[in-house]
């Protein structure tokens, strides 16, 4: 029984894990309509863990479950996006004050050794800046990962990755003119100078200029208009634009 319970639980990780991917990179549009269907298939999956999985991603905002209507895609937006910027913008400066004054050599060990592997990554693929390079997306997510983690707030930390998720996805889909990358290359080193000094107040002020070069270029997009989600590229067609 507790092999069958351990193996279920791995399935439904899985299967979130899969389904959170596919809402960020923007595989499963914004306001689709999800095929249950077409989800188990592409998953290989049963219904259960599909559904659970599902459930537990309506936690996080990025899919909506109506009644008698199934499971759809949040939509995205202008007004949103503003919430979610200005939301993580208070609450990654608050982890990381918190970070700076509680946290131990362990956790400036990890914040330093994240910072070295993003410093050491290019930012883009191609000398255009057309494709952010996925490992460098990666890295940049657990260097602020470990900004704020050392403090002791374990519910804040919960709320800090669903907003970057959701800043994240507008990023993927938007396709906004490319980030000024040395301008984000001095604010996190700038960023490791405060941290090493304990300079709390210091460090607040580059996250907060930090976190506003980072999302200008969507809010400008959001602005001119320009949500234009990509179209699905693996599988079969899974959700579909409501009332279509």
């Amino acid at each position: 029984m507790a092999d069958h319970d351990t193996a279920s639980s791995t399935i439904g990780s899985q299967v979130y894990a899969r389904l959170r991917e596919d809402v960020i990179s923007g595989a499963l549009p914004p306001g689709s309509k999800l095929h249950l269907d077409s989800l188990r298939a592409r998953y290989g999956v049963g219904m259960t863990p599909l559904r659970e999985a599902l459930y537990r991603l309506t936690s996080t905002l990025l899919i909506e479950a109506h009644d008698q209507r199934g499971f759809r895609v949040a939509d995205i937006g202008l007004s949103h996006f503003e919430q979610v910027i200005s939301a993580r913008e208070r609450l990654e400066c608050l982890l990381l004050e918190d970070a700076i004054r509680d946290g131990d050599a362990a956790w400036l060990a990890r914040t330093e050794a994240a910072h070295d592997t993003l410093a050491a990554l290019p930012m883009y693929l191609d000398a255009e800046c057309r494709e952010l390079n996925l490992d460098w997306r990666h890295a940049h997510l657990r260097f602020h990962y470990e900004l704020a983690s050392g403090g002791r707030h374990f519910i804040q930390n919960l709320f800090h990755q669903m907003l970057w998720d959701h800043s994240t996805r507008y990023r993927n889909l938007l396709h906004p003119a490319p980030l000024p990358e040395e301008v984000l290359r001095a604010d996190h080193a700038r960023l490791m100078e405060t941290v090493r000094e304990r300079d709390a107040e210091m460090a607040v002020l580059v996250m907060r200029r930090h976190v506003r070069h980072g999302s200008a270029a969507i809010l400008a997009a959001l602005k001119a208009g320009g949500v234009a989600p990509r179209p699905l590229t693996k599988g079969a067609a899974l959700g579909t634009r409501e009332g279509s």
